[in-house]
Protein backbone atom coordinates (compact mmCIF):
# COMPACT_ATOMS: atom_id res chain seq x y z
CA UNK A 1 0.00 0.00 0.00
CA UNK A 2 1.05 3.59 -0.65
CA UNK A 3 0.43 6.26 1.99
CA UNK A 4 0.87 10.02 1.67
CA UNK A 5 1.26 12.29 4.67
CA UNK A 6 0.05 15.87 4.52
CA UNK A 7 -1.79 18.65 6.33
CA UNK A 8 -5.13 16.91 5.63
CA UNK A 9 -3.96 13.70 7.27
CA UNK A 10 -2.81 10.42 5.70
CA UNK A 11 -4.14 9.35 2.31
CA UNK A 12 -3.91 5.64 1.46
CA UNK A 13 -3.97 4.07 -1.99
CA UNK A 14 -4.36 0.31 -2.33
CA UNK A 15 -2.53 -1.46 -5.14
CA UNK A 16 -5.90 -2.32 -6.76
CA UNK A 17 -6.81 1.37 -6.84
CA UNK A 18 -3.31 2.21 -8.04
CA UNK A 19 -3.51 -0.28 -10.93
CA UNK A 20 -6.84 1.17 -12.08
CA UNK A 21 -5.44 4.71 -12.08
CA UNK A 22 -2.29 3.62 -13.91
CA UNK A 23 -4.41 1.95 -16.58
CA UNK A 24 -6.58 5.03 -17.00
CA UNK A 25 -3.60 7.39 -17.30
CA UNK A 26 -1.89 4.99 -19.73
CA UNK A 27 -5.00 5.10 -21.91
CA UNK A 28 -4.82 8.91 -21.87
CA UNK A 29 -1.12 8.87 -22.80
CA UNK A 30 -1.74 6.48 -25.67
CA UNK A 31 -4.69 8.54 -26.94
CA UNK A 32 -2.40 11.59 -26.83
CA UNK A 33 0.09 9.90 -29.13
CA UNK A 34 2.67 8.72 -26.61
CA UNK A 35 4.47 5.66 -27.93
CA UNK A 36 7.60 3.60 -27.30
CA UNK A 37 10.72 5.65 -26.75
CA UNK A 38 8.86 8.93 -26.17
CA UNK A 39 9.74 10.93 -23.08
CA UNK A 40 7.17 11.83 -20.44
CA UNK A 41 8.57 14.52 -18.13
CA UNK A 42 7.18 14.87 -14.61
CA UNK A 43 8.12 17.84 -12.42
CA UNK A 44 6.77 17.41 -8.91
CA UNK A 45 7.66 16.60 -5.32
CA UNK A 46 7.04 12.96 -4.42
CA UNK A 47 3.35 12.05 -4.57
CA UNK A 48 1.20 9.12 -5.68
CA UNK A 49 0.27 10.71 -9.04
CA UNK A 50 3.96 10.86 -9.91
CA UNK A 51 4.24 7.11 -9.46
CA UNK A 52 1.07 6.56 -11.50
CA UNK A 53 2.56 8.54 -14.38
CA UNK A 54 5.80 6.55 -14.18
CA UNK A 55 4.09 3.15 -14.35
CA UNK A 56 1.72 4.30 -17.10
CA UNK A 57 4.59 5.50 -19.28
CA UNK A 58 6.71 2.41 -18.61
CA UNK A 59 3.82 0.10 -19.50
CA UNK A 60 3.59 1.73 -22.93
CA UNK A 61 7.32 1.42 -23.55
CA UNK A 62 7.77 5.17 -23.09
CA UNK A 63 10.47 6.76 -20.92
CA UNK A 64 9.63 8.41 -17.60
CA UNK A 65 11.78 11.52 -16.93
CA UNK A 66 11.37 12.97 -13.41
CA UNK A 67 12.88 16.42 -12.83
CA UNK A 68 13.58 17.89 -9.40
CA UNK A 69 10.82 20.35 -8.48
CA UNK A 70 13.26 22.56 -6.57
CA UNK A 71 15.53 23.50 -9.44
CA UNK A 72 15.61 27.11 -10.61
CA UNK A 73 13.42 27.93 -13.63
CA UNK A 74 16.54 28.30 -15.75
CA UNK A 75 17.98 24.89 -14.82
CA UNK A 76 14.59 23.21 -15.17
CA UNK A 77 14.09 24.73 -18.62
CA UNK A 78 17.55 23.55 -19.74
CA UNK A 79 16.81 19.96 -18.68
CA UNK A 80 13.29 20.09 -20.09
CA UNK A 81 14.55 21.24 -23.49
CA UNK A 82 17.22 18.54 -23.46
CA UNK A 83 14.70 15.79 -22.60
CA UNK A 84 12.55 16.85 -25.59
CA UNK A 85 9.33 15.31 -24.20
CA UNK A 86 6.01 14.68 -25.91
CA UNK A 87 4.12 14.93 -22.58
CA UNK A 88 4.72 17.29 -19.66
CA UNK A 89 3.27 16.69 -16.18
CA UNK A 90 3.65 19.42 -13.56
CA UNK A 91 2.59 19.61 -9.93
CA UNK A 92 0.58 22.80 -10.32
CA UNK A 93 -0.03 25.89 -12.41
CA UNK A 94 2.75 27.79 -10.60
CA UNK A 95 5.30 25.43 -12.08
CA UNK A 96 3.74 25.73 -15.50
CA UNK A 97 4.00 29.52 -15.44
CA UNK A 98 7.76 29.26 -14.85
CA UNK A 99 8.33 27.10 -17.95
CA UNK A 100 8.00 27.17 -21.71
CA UNK A 101 6.92 23.68 -22.88
CA UNK A 102 9.09 22.50 -25.80
CA UNK A 103 7.48 22.45 -29.25
CA UNK A 104 7.10 18.66 -29.24
CA UNK A 105 4.87 18.59 -26.15
CA UNK A 106 1.39 17.42 -27.15
CA UNK A 107 -0.30 17.97 -23.80
CA UNK A 108 0.43 19.44 -20.38
CA UNK A 109 -1.12 17.89 -17.27
CA UNK A 110 -1.38 19.52 -13.84
CA UNK A 111 -1.54 17.18 -10.86
CA UNK A 112 -3.29 19.82 -8.75
CA UNK A 113 -6.66 21.26 -9.80
CA UNK A 114 -6.40 24.28 -12.09
CA UNK A 115 -7.67 27.65 -10.84
CA UNK A 116 -9.55 28.43 -14.06
CA UNK A 117 -10.28 27.03 -17.50
CA UNK A 118 -8.02 29.49 -19.32
CA UNK A 119 -4.86 27.67 -18.21
CA UNK A 120 -3.42 25.75 -21.19
CA UNK A 121 -3.29 22.41 -19.37
CA UNK A 122 -5.41 19.43 -18.36
CA UNK A 123 -6.19 18.38 -14.81
CA UNK A 124 -4.85 14.99 -13.85
CA UNK A 125 -8.21 13.85 -12.53
CA UNK A 126 -9.86 14.50 -15.90
CA UNK A 127 -7.39 12.13 -17.59
CA UNK A 128 -8.68 9.26 -15.43
CA UNK A 129 -12.08 9.19 -17.11
CA UNK A 130 -12.00 5.51 -17.99
CA UNK A 131 -10.43 2.54 -16.29
CA UNK A 132 -8.23 0.44 -18.55
CA UNK A 133 -6.10 -1.53 -16.12
CA UNK A 134 -6.40 -4.83 -17.96
CA UNK A 135 -5.47 -3.24 -21.27
CA UNK A 136 -2.45 -1.56 -19.70
CA UNK A 137 -1.27 -4.81 -18.14
CA UNK A 138 -1.58 -6.59 -21.45
CA UNK A 139 0.43 -3.87 -23.19
CA UNK A 140 3.06 -3.84 -20.45
CA UNK A 141 3.62 -7.58 -20.89
CA UNK A 142 4.77 -6.99 -24.47
CA UNK A 143 7.44 -4.38 -23.65
CA UNK A 144 11.04 -5.52 -24.18
CA UNK A 145 12.73 -5.36 -20.73
CA UNK A 146 15.96 -4.21 -22.35
CA UNK A 147 14.34 -0.99 -23.61
CA UNK A 148 14.86 2.18 -21.56
CA UNK A 149 11.99 3.03 -19.24
CA UNK A 150 13.59 5.72 -17.09
CA UNK A 151 15.84 8.70 -17.69
CA UNK A 152 17.43 10.18 -14.60
CA UNK A 153 19.66 13.21 -14.74
CA UNK A 154 22.94 12.95 -12.88
CA UNK A 155 23.33 15.19 -9.86
CA UNK A 156 25.95 17.33 -11.56
CA UNK A 157 28.49 17.34 -8.72
CA UNK A 158 31.35 17.55 -11.21
CA UNK A 159 29.80 19.21 -14.24
CA UNK A 160 26.65 19.37 -16.32
CA UNK A 161 23.70 17.06 -15.67
CA UNK A 162 23.58 14.11 -18.06
CA UNK A 163 20.49 12.06 -18.90
CA UNK A 164 21.08 8.43 -17.88
CA UNK A 165 18.99 5.86 -19.76
CA UNK A 166 18.02 2.89 -17.61
CA UNK A 167 16.10 -0.13 -18.83
CA UNK A 168 13.40 -2.21 -17.15
CA UNK A 169 15.97 -4.94 -16.64
CA UNK A 170 18.48 -2.52 -15.09
CA UNK A 171 15.93 -1.69 -12.40
CA UNK A 172 14.73 -5.27 -11.89
CA UNK A 173 18.31 -6.56 -11.64
CA UNK A 174 18.75 -4.45 -8.50
CA UNK A 175 15.82 -6.06 -6.74
CA UNK A 176 16.86 -9.56 -7.81
CA UNK A 177 20.34 -8.96 -6.38
CA UNK A 178 19.20 -7.31 -3.14
CA UNK A 179 16.62 -9.99 -2.38
CA UNK A 180 19.23 -12.70 -2.94
CA UNK A 181 20.64 -12.28 0.53
CA UNK A 182 21.53 -8.60 0.95
CA UNK A 183 18.42 -7.91 3.00
CA UNK A 184 14.91 -9.15 3.76
CA UNK A 185 12.25 -6.47 3.34
CA UNK A 186 8.66 -7.68 3.41
CA UNK A 187 4.97 -6.76 3.78
CA UNK A 188 5.34 -6.08 7.50
CA UNK A 189 7.91 -3.34 6.90
CA UNK A 190 7.19 0.39 6.92
CA UNK A 191 9.38 2.81 4.98
CA UNK A 192 9.16 6.55 5.70
CA UNK A 193 10.35 8.06 2.43
CA UNK A 194 11.54 11.60 1.80
CA UNK A 195 14.36 10.97 -0.72
CA UNK A 196 13.35 12.67 -4.00
CA UNK A 197 12.25 10.29 -6.74
CA UNK A 198 14.05 12.15 -9.49
CA UNK A 199 17.28 10.82 -7.95
CA UNK A 200 18.44 7.21 -8.09
CA UNK A 201 18.78 6.65 -4.33
CA UNK A 202 15.14 7.49 -3.65
CA UNK A 203 13.57 6.89 -7.05
CA UNK A 204 15.20 3.54 -7.79
CA UNK A 205 16.77 2.07 -4.71
CA UNK A 206 14.37 2.91 -1.89
CA UNK A 207 11.10 3.17 -3.78
CA UNK A 208 11.42 -0.11 -5.68
CA UNK A 209 12.73 -1.90 -2.58
CA UNK A 210 9.36 -1.16 -1.00
CA UNK A 211 7.26 -1.86 -4.10
CA UNK A 212 9.00 -5.10 -5.05
CA UNK A 213 8.65 -6.54 -1.56
CA UNK A 214 5.13 -5.39 -0.70
CA UNK A 215 6.20 -3.06 2.11
CA UNK A 216 4.22 0.01 3.15
CA UNK A 217 5.73 3.03 1.41
CA UNK A 218 4.91 6.25 3.27
CA UNK A 219 5.63 9.52 1.46
CA UNK A 220 7.05 11.92 4.05
CA UNK A 221 5.82 15.46 3.46
CA UNK A 222 8.76 16.90 5.43
CA UNK A 223 10.80 16.37 2.22
CA UNK A 224 13.85 15.95 4.47
CA UNK A 225 13.97 19.71 5.08
CA UNK A 226 11.58 20.35 7.94
CA UNK A 227 12.94 18.39 10.89
CA UNK A 228 10.03 19.04 13.24
CA UNK A 229 7.64 17.61 10.66
CA UNK A 230 9.92 14.65 9.96
CA UNK A 231 10.09 13.95 13.69
CA UNK A 232 6.30 13.99 14.02
CA UNK A 233 5.96 11.66 11.02
CA UNK A 234 8.64 9.36 12.42
CA UNK A 235 6.80 9.03 15.72
CA UNK A 236 3.50 8.33 13.92
CA UNK A 237 4.82 5.78 11.39
CA UNK A 238 7.65 4.19 13.42
CA UNK A 239 9.57 3.05 10.34
CA UNK A 240 11.13 -0.39 10.42
CA UNK A 241 13.64 0.43 7.67
CA UNK A 242 14.96 3.90 6.92
CA UNK A 243 16.90 5.14 3.92
CA UNK A 244 18.64 8.49 4.19
CA UNK A 245 21.73 10.57 3.56
CA UNK A 246 24.05 11.36 6.50
CA UNK A 247 22.60 14.81 7.22
CA UNK A 248 19.27 13.39 8.42
CA UNK A 249 20.93 10.66 10.48
CA UNK A 250 23.09 13.36 12.05
CA UNK A 251 20.01 15.41 12.93
CA UNK A 252 18.22 12.40 14.45
CA UNK A 253 21.24 11.53 16.59
CA UNK A 254 21.76 15.15 17.65
CA UNK A 255 18.10 15.45 18.64
CA UNK A 256 18.28 12.33 20.79
CA UNK A 257 21.53 13.42 22.43
CA UNK A 258 19.84 16.66 23.51
CA UNK A 259 16.32 15.28 24.07
CA UNK A 260 16.84 11.89 25.71
CA UNK A 261 13.10 11.55 26.32
CA UNK A 262 12.63 10.91 22.59
CA UNK A 263 15.22 8.15 22.27
CA UNK A 264 12.78 5.25 22.75
CA UNK A 265 10.43 6.72 20.14
CA UNK A 266 13.08 7.27 17.47
CA UNK A 267 15.30 4.25 18.06
CA UNK A 268 12.35 1.99 18.79
CA UNK A 269 12.55 -1.83 18.92
CA UNK A 270 10.91 -2.21 15.51
CA UNK A 271 13.64 -0.29 13.66
CA UNK A 272 15.44 -3.20 11.99
CA UNK A 273 18.16 -1.38 10.07
CA UNK A 274 19.02 1.91 8.39
CA UNK A 275 20.68 2.44 5.03
CA UNK A 276 22.96 5.32 4.14
CA UNK A 277 24.49 6.45 0.86
CA UNK A 278 25.48 9.52 -1.20
CA UNK A 279 28.19 10.58 1.30
CA UNK A 280 30.24 8.84 4.01
CA UNK A 281 28.48 8.43 7.35
CA UNK A 282 30.71 9.78 10.15
CA UNK A 283 32.03 7.06 12.45
CA UNK A 284 30.47 8.51 15.61
CA UNK A 285 27.00 8.18 14.05
CA UNK A 286 27.62 4.54 13.19
CA UNK A 287 28.72 3.91 16.77
CA UNK A 288 25.56 5.58 18.07
CA UNK A 289 23.33 3.24 16.07
CA UNK A 290 25.46 0.19 16.87
CA UNK A 291 25.22 0.89 20.60
CA UNK A 292 21.44 0.62 20.27
CA UNK A 293 21.54 -2.61 18.29
CA UNK A 294 20.49 -1.01 14.98
CA UNK A 295 22.61 -2.17 12.04
CA UNK A 296 23.81 0.48 9.60
CA UNK A 297 24.27 -0.59 6.00
CA UNK A 298 26.04 1.61 3.50
CA UNK A 299 26.00 1.31 -0.25
CA UNK A 300 27.93 2.73 -3.17
CA UNK A 301 26.89 3.24 -6.73
CA UNK A 302 25.98 5.84 -9.32
CA UNK A 303 22.93 6.86 -11.30
CA UNK A 304 24.53 5.02 -14.22
CA UNK A 305 24.51 1.76 -12.23
CA UNK A 306 20.81 1.81 -11.24
CA UNK A 307 22.36 2.74 -8.64
CA UNK A 308 23.73 0.09 -6.28
CA UNK A 309 27.02 -1.75 -6.84
CA UNK A 310 28.22 -2.56 -3.32
CA UNK A 311 26.67 -2.95 0.14
CA UNK A 312 28.36 -3.35 3.50
CA UNK A 313 27.86 -6.40 5.69
CA UNK A 314 25.79 -5.39 8.76
CA UNK A 315 27.51 -8.12 10.81
CA UNK A 316 30.91 -6.48 10.35
CA UNK A 317 32.14 -3.46 12.26
CA UNK A 318 31.90 -0.41 10.00
CA UNK A 319 35.21 0.92 8.73
CA UNK A 320 34.88 4.54 7.55
CA UNK A 321 35.28 4.74 3.80
CA UNK A 322 34.58 1.05 3.22
CA UNK A 323 31.42 0.71 1.13
CA UNK A 324 31.17 -3.05 1.13
CA UNK A 325 31.07 -5.93 -1.30
CA UNK A 326 29.64 -6.22 -4.83
CA UNK A 327 25.98 -7.23 -4.90
CA UNK A 328 25.16 -10.46 -6.78
CA UNK A 329 25.73 -10.13 -10.51
CA UNK A 330 28.02 -7.08 -10.26
CA UNK A 331 31.77 -7.25 -10.87
CA UNK A 332 34.32 -4.59 -9.93
CA UNK A 333 37.83 -3.92 -11.16
CA UNK A 334 40.38 -1.22 -10.33
CA UNK A 335 42.18 0.46 -13.22
CA UNK A 336 45.85 1.37 -13.00
CA UNK A 337 45.04 4.83 -11.62
CA UNK A 338 42.62 3.42 -9.06
CA UNK A 339 39.44 4.24 -11.00
CA UNK A 340 36.62 1.85 -10.15
CA UNK A 341 35.25 -0.05 -13.16
CA UNK A 342 31.88 -1.83 -13.04
CA UNK A 343 30.29 -4.61 -15.08
CA UNK A 344 26.83 -6.07 -14.56
CA UNK A 345 23.14 -6.05 -15.49
CA UNK A 346 22.69 -2.77 -13.59
CA UNK A 347 24.86 -0.69 -15.96
CA UNK A 348 23.09 1.89 -18.13
CA UNK A 349 22.89 1.72 -21.92
CA UNK A 350 24.25 5.25 -22.24
CA UNK A 351 23.54 8.96 -21.93
CA UNK A 352 20.63 10.49 -23.83
CA UNK A 353 21.83 12.29 -26.97
CA UNK A 354 25.41 12.51 -25.70
CA UNK A 355 27.57 10.05 -27.65
CA UNK A 356 30.85 11.62 -26.51
CA UNK A 357 30.07 11.26 -22.81
CA UNK A 358 28.75 7.74 -23.45
CA UNK A 359 32.00 6.78 -25.21
CA UNK A 360 34.07 8.06 -22.28
CA UNK A 361 32.03 6.13 -19.73
CA UNK A 362 31.52 3.01 -21.88
CA UNK A 363 34.61 2.92 -24.12
CA UNK A 364 33.88 -0.56 -25.45
CA UNK A 365 36.15 -2.55 -23.13
CA UNK A 366 33.18 -4.17 -21.38
CA UNK A 367 33.39 -1.93 -18.30
CA UNK A 368 31.65 1.19 -17.09
CA UNK A 369 34.26 3.76 -16.05
CA UNK A 370 32.81 5.39 -12.93
CA UNK A 371 35.18 8.31 -12.33
CA UNK A 372 35.41 7.25 -8.68
CA UNK A 373 38.75 6.19 -7.18
CA UNK A 374 38.99 3.35 -4.71
CA UNK A 375 41.12 0.60 -3.23
CA UNK A 376 40.52 -2.78 -1.67
CA UNK A 377 40.25 -3.29 2.07
CA UNK A 378 40.60 -7.06 2.09
CA UNK A 379 37.89 -8.07 -0.39
CA UNK A 380 35.72 -5.03 0.34
CA UNK A 381 35.83 -1.76 -1.58
CA UNK A 382 37.11 1.40 0.03
CA UNK A 383 35.93 4.57 -1.70
CA UNK A 384 38.57 7.31 -1.79
CA UNK A 385 37.42 10.20 -3.98
CA UNK A 386 36.35 11.38 -7.41
CA UNK A 387 39.17 11.43 -9.97
CA UNK A 388 38.67 15.10 -10.68
CA UNK A 389 38.95 16.04 -7.00
CA UNK A 390 42.57 14.91 -6.74
CA UNK A 391 44.94 17.88 -7.04
CA UNK A 392 48.59 18.86 -6.61
CA UNK A 393 50.19 21.47 -4.42
CA UNK A 394 52.76 23.93 -5.73
CA UNK A 395 55.51 21.45 -4.82
CA UNK A 396 53.80 18.80 -7.02
CA UNK A 397 52.70 16.66 -4.06
CA UNK A 398 49.40 14.92 -4.82
CA UNK A 399 46.49 15.44 -2.41
CA UNK A 400 43.30 13.39 -2.04
CA UNK A 401 41.12 15.94 -0.22
CA UNK A 402 38.20 13.61 0.47
CA UNK A 403 40.27 11.50 2.86
CA UNK A 404 41.35 14.57 4.82
CA UNK A 405 37.83 16.01 4.89
CA UNK A 406 36.39 12.83 6.33
CA UNK A 407 39.10 12.65 8.97
CA UNK A 408 38.52 16.25 10.09
CA UNK A 409 34.70 16.13 10.03
CA UNK A 410 34.61 12.90 12.05
CA UNK A 411 36.48 14.60 14.90
CA UNK A 412 34.01 17.39 15.57
CA UNK A 413 30.21 17.31 15.91
CA UNK A 414 29.91 21.03 15.10
CA UNK A 415 31.17 20.54 11.54
CA UNK A 416 28.52 20.06 8.88
CA UNK A 417 30.81 20.26 5.83
CA UNK A 418 34.54 20.68 5.42
CA UNK A 419 36.23 21.28 2.08
CA UNK A 420 40.00 21.07 1.75
CA UNK A 421 41.52 23.48 -0.77
CA UNK A 422 45.02 24.24 -1.99
CA UNK A 423 45.37 23.30 -5.64
CA UNK A 424 48.51 25.02 -6.95
CA UNK A 425 49.18 26.57 -3.54
CA UNK A 426 52.05 26.18 -1.08
CA UNK A 427 49.90 24.64 1.64
CA UNK A 428 46.44 23.28 2.38
CA UNK A 429 43.54 25.16 3.90
CA UNK A 430 39.96 24.27 4.75
CA UNK A 431 36.53 25.81 4.42
CA UNK A 432 34.35 24.79 7.37
CA UNK A 433 30.57 25.10 7.35
CA UNK A 434 29.13 24.70 10.87
CA UNK A 435 26.27 22.40 11.78
CA UNK A 436 23.88 25.12 12.94
CA UNK A 437 21.21 22.51 13.68
CA UNK A 438 23.52 20.95 16.28
CA UNK A 439 24.59 24.32 17.65
CA UNK A 440 20.99 25.49 18.07
CA UNK A 441 19.92 22.23 19.69
CA UNK A 442 22.80 22.39 22.18
CA UNK A 443 23.03 26.10 23.01
CA UNK A 444 19.56 27.41 22.20
CA UNK A 445 19.61 31.20 22.14
CA UNK A 446 22.86 31.58 24.10
CA UNK A 447 24.93 32.83 21.17
CA UNK A 448 27.85 33.97 23.32
CA UNK A 449 28.31 30.52 24.85
CA UNK A 450 28.00 28.89 21.43
CA UNK A 451 30.55 31.30 19.96
CA UNK A 452 33.13 30.55 22.63
CA UNK A 453 32.64 26.79 22.73
CA UNK A 454 32.39 26.12 18.99
CA UNK A 455 35.29 28.40 18.10
CA UNK A 456 37.58 26.74 20.64
CA UNK A 457 36.41 23.29 19.60
CA UNK A 458 37.17 23.88 15.93
CA UNK A 459 40.63 25.24 16.71
CA UNK A 460 41.41 22.28 18.95
CA UNK A 461 40.17 19.86 16.30
CA UNK A 462 42.38 21.25 13.56
CA UNK A 463 45.43 21.46 15.82
CA UNK A 464 44.89 17.87 16.96
CA UNK A 465 44.49 16.72 13.37
CA UNK A 466 47.74 18.44 12.38
CA UNK A 467 49.56 17.02 15.40
CA UNK A 468 48.52 13.46 14.62
CA UNK A 469 48.56 13.49 10.81
CA UNK A 470 51.81 11.88 9.64
CA UNK A 471 52.08 13.58 6.23
CA UNK A 472 53.38 17.09 6.81
CA UNK A 473 52.23 18.64 3.55
CA UNK A 474 48.66 17.38 4.20
CA UNK A 475 48.30 19.39 7.40
CA UNK A 476 45.93 22.36 7.42
CA UNK A 477 47.69 25.70 7.85
CA UNK A 478 44.54 27.87 8.03
CA UNK A 479 40.78 27.48 7.88
CA UNK A 480 37.88 29.80 7.15
CA UNK A 481 34.60 29.53 9.02
CA UNK A 482 31.75 30.15 6.56
CA UNK A 483 28.70 31.14 8.61
CA UNK A 484 25.97 29.83 6.37
CA UNK A 485 24.37 26.64 5.19
CA UNK A 486 25.14 25.26 1.76
CA UNK A 487 21.97 25.21 -0.32
CA UNK A 488 20.36 23.53 -3.28
CA UNK A 489 19.04 26.88 -4.45
CA UNK A 490 22.57 28.29 -4.82
CA UNK A 491 23.62 25.07 -6.62
CA UNK A 492 26.10 24.22 -3.88
CA UNK A 493 24.27 21.01 -2.97
CA UNK A 494 22.60 18.50 -5.23
CA UNK A 495 18.99 17.56 -4.41
CA UNK A 496 20.41 14.45 -2.71
CA UNK A 497 22.54 16.81 -0.56
CA UNK A 498 25.89 15.95 -2.09
CA UNK A 499 28.31 18.87 -2.23
CA UNK A 500 29.03 20.51 -5.59
CA UNK A 501 32.66 21.19 -4.75
CA UNK A 502 33.49 23.37 -7.74
CA UNK A 503 30.53 25.64 -7.08
CA UNK A 504 31.36 25.96 -3.39
CA UNK A 505 34.98 26.85 -4.12
CA UNK A 506 33.79 29.49 -6.57
CA UNK A 507 31.24 30.98 -4.16
CA UNK A 508 33.87 30.98 -1.38
CA UNK A 509 36.57 32.76 -3.40
CA UNK A 510 36.64 35.67 -0.94
CA UNK A 511 37.57 33.37 1.93
CA UNK A 512 40.30 31.66 -0.09
CA UNK A 513 41.74 35.01 -1.10
CA UNK A 514 41.81 36.04 2.57
CA UNK A 515 43.69 32.82 3.39
CA UNK A 516 46.23 32.78 0.57
CA UNK A 517 46.57 36.35 -0.69
CA UNK A 518 45.67 38.74 2.14
CA UNK A 519 46.22 42.33 1.07
CA UNK A 520 44.86 45.75 1.90
CA UNK A 521 42.22 45.13 -0.77
CA UNK A 522 40.78 42.10 1.05
CA UNK A 523 37.35 42.52 2.58
CA UNK A 524 37.68 42.48 6.36
CA UNK A 525 34.52 40.39 6.57
CA UNK A 526 36.50 37.52 5.06
CA UNK A 527 39.78 38.16 6.88
CA UNK A 528 38.15 37.96 10.32
CA UNK A 529 36.65 34.58 9.44
CA UNK A 530 40.09 33.04 8.88
CA UNK A 531 41.92 31.28 11.69
CA UNK A 532 45.61 30.79 10.94
CA UNK A 533 47.16 27.82 12.72
CA UNK A 534 50.74 28.93 12.12
CA UNK A 535 52.22 32.31 13.14
CA UNK A 536 51.72 35.27 10.80
CA UNK A 537 52.99 38.53 12.32
CA UNK A 538 51.89 40.81 9.48
CA UNK A 539 49.82 43.67 10.85
CA UNK A 540 46.16 44.41 10.20
CA UNK A 541 45.76 46.17 6.86
CA UNK A 542 43.32 48.64 8.42
CA UNK A 543 46.02 49.99 10.72
CA UNK A 544 45.05 48.06 13.82
CA UNK A 545 47.46 46.47 16.31
CA UNK A 546 46.36 42.91 15.65
CA UNK A 547 48.46 40.53 13.58
CA UNK A 548 46.90 38.59 10.71
CA UNK A 549 46.90 35.44 12.82
CA UNK A 550 44.66 37.34 15.28
CA UNK A 551 42.08 38.56 12.75
CA UNK A 552 39.65 35.92 13.96
CA UNK A 553 39.45 37.71 17.33
CA UNK A 554 38.18 40.93 15.76
CA UNK A 555 34.46 40.07 15.72
CA UNK A 556 32.03 37.15 15.58
CA UNK A 557 33.67 34.01 14.19
CA UNK A 558 31.03 31.31 14.33
CA UNK A 559 28.14 33.71 13.82
CA UNK A 560 27.98 36.92 11.87
CA UNK A 561 26.52 39.95 13.60
CA UNK A 562 23.16 39.23 11.97
CA UNK A 563 23.17 35.50 12.67
CA UNK A 564 24.18 32.35 10.75
CA UNK A 565 23.87 34.03 7.36
CA UNK A 566 26.34 34.32 4.49
CA UNK A 567 29.21 36.73 4.63
CA UNK A 568 28.67 38.94 1.61
CA UNK A 569 25.84 36.83 0.24
CA UNK A 570 22.18 35.94 0.57
CA UNK A 571 20.67 32.97 2.31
Amino acid sequence: MLRELGSDGPRDTTWREFAAQVGAFAAFLEASGVSRGDRVVVISPNRSEMLIAEFAAAGLGAIHVPLFAGYSPEQTQTLLDHADPVMLVVANVRQLKRLAPPAGVRAVVSLDPLPDRTTPALEFRTTLAASAASTWLDRAATVDPKLPCLMLYTSGTTGLNKGVLLSHDNLLSQQRALSAGVWAIGPSDRLLSYLPWHHSFGGNFEKFAALANGALLVIDDSQGRHFDRLLANWKAIRPTVYFSVPKLFQQLVTHVEIHREDEALIFHPGLRFVFTAAAPLPAHLSRFFAARGIPVQEGWGLTETSPCCTVTDPDEARDPGVVGYPIPGVTLRLAGDGEILVRGPNVMSGYFRDPEATARALPGDGWFHTGDVGEYAGTALRLLTRKDRVFKLLNAEKVVPTTLEQAIASRNPYIRHVIVAGEGREHLSALIFPDFFRIEQEFGTDREAAERAVKASLRDTLLAFNGEHPVKYERIQAFALVSRELSIEDQELTPSLKVRFRNVLESSAGYLEAIYQPTADCDCRFLRKVMRLTPDDRRCFLGGERRLDQCHTCAGFVFDETGPNPVGGAT
